[in-house]
């Protein structure tokens, strides 16, 4: 099974709205690539490809934009995603959007860790699901909530490659040319 049929086959709920992740071809050797997005800043191991996909949030009915990198390294999949929200409940903390994210991912939930991105609430966990493996650092900053997924076989969740994208993950403006 090819990774990124694995990947557009995982749902990610968050409040009760679930995206789909896209297609992206492989890369044959990784190349480093930095990428600048706004005030995000993250390394990926290749050229990624980047996809809008257009959300309907349930229980504001705010239409949304996703905007999506992935790049494809044999069988791993790296995923980073950015979500603004204009119209979330008021009753909606971040560290409780955060949860909803994690609990509404398939398959048994192996590891999960709170942590601090930025000086954003993050969340990093891992899920298996038929022999997959879906490690996920989610930030959520402002109205804005980012997403670091890697999905790949055991031991991907630790891997050199997992550990340099989630770290290398940062909100900052980019420095003037």
């Amino acid at each position: 099974m090819r990774v990124t049929a694995v990947v557009r086959g995982i749902c990610i709920a968050l409040t009760g709205w679930a995206i789909v992740a896209g297609n992206a071809p492989p890369v044959a050797a990784e190349q480093w690539t930095e990428i600048w997005d706004g005030a995000l800043r993250v390394e990926m191991p290749g050229q990624p490809e980047r996809s809008v996909q257009e959300l309907t949030v349930v229980g504001t009915g705010e239409v949304v934009e996703q905007i999506e990198l992935s790049v494809t390294l044999g069988a791993t999949e790296y995923f980073c995603s950015r979500t603004q929200f204009r119209r979330m409940p008021v009753d909606l903390k971040p560290a409780q959007m955060l949860v909803n994210g994690r609990d509404g991912r398939p398959g048994r939930l192996l590891a999960d860790r709170l942590l601090s991105v930025s000086g954003a609430p993050a969340r990093e966990y891992v899920h298996e699901e038929d022999g997959w493996i879906l490690a996920t650092r989610a930030i959520y900053a402002g109205d804005t909530l980012y997403q670091l997924i890697v999905v790949g076989r055991a031991g991907v969740q630790t891997a050199p490659l997992t550990r340099r994208f989630f770290e290398s993950f940062m909100l900052e403006a980019r420095p003037p040319a």
